[in-house]
């Protein structure tokens, strides 16, 4: 008799354990609900949605300054990626340019003293942008990333004549009007020899047309380049003055994958607009510093067109 009561409290006993059980899974499953609504709220966390809408939108600014033998700053390209847009954008800045607040200063005279951290930073001042990465690199590497896209075809609107003081190398000679191949050291050259009737300025405006030409010479030849593309990330950050870390490559390379995948001639160039000064110092202009903005705030139009064929101070224009 007294086993029989033992087993009948048992049994009433049960539905009561499982009913508390229920009830605390589900107080246990609200505020957790009510946990992630509130960091979603607080922008602790994101949405998938809003994930994805940042990673599709994310550009990056590299700044690429080539160092000549003598560590001198010679120029810069500053390149945009934008990935959603399937767009590049290539700026190419003297370093002869005149810092903005600091008229006695170049950004030549920058990288003297504090290297090309303290040219990012003063180039995203004077030009009005953002920079992600940077990298000073060679000549030797400027060459080799250069070759590695296959050089360009150029065509001059004018007779480009200079012989070298050091060796036949060195030298220059092309026609007006003339179809050539030039390689990596022949456009390394072309951006620093005094051969232009415009001076210094058509030096920066051959630079442009000639980093938008191996980009987008790059891009026709997409298997080659996707296989290369860590290739190139070492031979320009090797022995470089660069903060361009392996973390941030990686992803952004994942980008470029995706862009060379994708059969685009992407790169277009925006040449820099200023007065150049009787000592060769220029002073870009506001007018175009405005424009560099919009441009990089705003989606690119690509043309659907082929890749057209188209002094260093006191030191040596070899160097």
């Amino acid at each position: 008799m007294a086993t029989a009561k033992k087993k009948k409290k048992r049994r009433s006993q049960a539905p009561v354990a499982l009913v508390y059980f229920i009830t605390i899974i589900i107080f246990m499953a609200l505020l957790l609900m009510l946990s992630i609504y509130l960091l979603k709220y607080f922008h602790i966390i994101q949405n998938e949605t809003d994930e994805e809408q940042v990673v599709s939108n994310h550009t990056y600014n590299d700044l690429l300054g080539r160092i000549n033998s003598k560590n001198v700053l010679t120029e810069m390209t500053l390149i945009r990626i934008d990935p959603e847009n399937e767009s590049m954008i290539v700026v190419p800045i003297p370093s002869w340019t005149v810092l903005k607040g600091d008229s006695s200063r170049t950004l030549r005279d920058v990288y003297e003293s504090e290297g090309m951290d303290g040219v990012a930073r003063n180039v995203e001042k004077t030009y009005g942008i953002t920079i992600d990465n940077y990298i000073g690199m060679s000549n030797e590497a400027f060459e080799k990333v250069a070759d590695v896209c296959g050089g360009m075809t150029y065509t001059s609107t004018e007779e480009l004549y200079y012989l070298s003081q050091e060796n036949d190398e060195n030298d220059i000679s092309i026609a007006k009007g003339e179809l050539v191949n030039l390689s990596g050291r022949q456009i390394r050259l072309l951006t620093q020899y005094p051969v232009f009737a415009s001076g210094k300025q058509g030096n920066v405006e051959f630079l442009g047309e000639a980093v938008e030409a191996l980009i987008n010479n790059a891009f026709q030849q997409p298997k080659i380049i996707t296989d290369n593309l860590d290739n190139i990330y070492n031979i320009m950050t090797s022995n470089s003055d660069t903060d361009f870390s392996q973390d941030e490559w990686k992803l952004q390379k994942s980008y470029l994958k995706t862009m060379l995948a994708s059969g685009i001639v992407p790169a277009t160039r925006m040449i820099p607009v200023g007065v150049w000064s009787d000592s060769e110092r220029f002073t870009v202009s506001d007018t175009f510093v405005e424009e560099l903005k919009k441009a990089m705030s705003e989606p690119v139009v690509k043309e659907e067109t082929p890749v057209s064929e188209g002094s260093e101070g006191t030191e040596s224009p070899a160097a």
